[in-house]
């Protein structure tokens, strides 16, 4: 069973159910979610920021220009989702699927939670047409609702490492989602019931289309999880005496 942010986040990105692996969102996302997908070789943040010049997207990219695996730019309900076509074929997979759910978590959940608790007039606000009111600045405190325009270029500190725990936990999440996307938990957990550690990570990997990293990192969360549901349930039951 997901957690409830995964299950609302599986909901909200209304993608189909895949029924054949590896996945590619790169083909499906455009035609499902209100995103366009820019590939570029060697992709940095000086590309993005000539993108979204050339969009009139006013907004700042970042302070220093770098190599990126990818971005989401979020305005309106719509996004355009960099991806580096120099990375591997799993790499730039994977990349796609977390920017897709970046966009789902960071844009579409807090626009559709904005729309709820305050109705249609909240629109231009989102939009970044106008300011938002004294009332409407609350959104932030009740429902995380982001204004304006979203960049998910995520910031480092000198040394190179994210910048906060919020960001990490925000890069986390989105792992997650895009594994969930690419790989189903309930699959990769049959493929590793029956087969040993090692082999089992290089199943899911050569399956899903998934990084070797990202599959080895995917197999021990999962793992982890089991084994800790199996010593509850027999911590709750009593130790077996026979």
């Amino acid at each position: 069973m997901m957690g409830h942010w995964l299950d609302e986040a599986m909901t909200a990105s209304g993608l189909r159910e895949c029924t054949s692996y590896p996945r590619d969102l790169a083909e499906e996302a455009p035609f499902q979610l209100s995103v366009e997908l820019v590939p570029i070789p060697r992709l940095t943040t000086a590309h993005v920021a000539e993108w979204t010049s050339k969009r009139k997207i006013r907004h700042s990219i970042a302070d220093t220009n770098r190599e990126i695996y990818g971005c989401m730019v979020a305005w309106k309900g719509s996004a355009l989702l960099f991806h580096d076509t120099s990375d591997s074929e799993a790499e730039q997979r994977f990349t796609v699927a977390h920017e897709v759910a970046h966009f789902v978590l960071d844009h579409v959940i807090p626009r559709e939670r904005a729309l709820r608790y305050f109705g249609e007039g909240i629109l231009p606000v989102l939009d970044g047409k106008r300011n938002a009111s004294l009332e409407e600045k609350l959104s932030s405190v009740f429902g995380q609702v982001p204004l304006g325009v979203q960049v998910k270029l995520m910031d480092r500190n000198p040394s190179g490492h994210l910048a906060s725990g919020a960001i990490a936990e925000a890069e986390r999440r989105a792992d997650r989602l895009a594994l969930e996307l690419l790989a189903p938990a309930e699959l990769v957990r049959r493929i590793l019931r029956s087969t040993p550690e090692e082999d089992g990570v290089l199943r899911v990997a050569s399956r899903f289309g998934l990084p070797e990293d990202k599959a080895r990192g995917y197999a021990r969360s999962l793992l982890r999880q089991e084994r800790a549901q199996r010593f509850s349930i027999i911590k709750f039951l009593g130790e077996d005496r026979s």
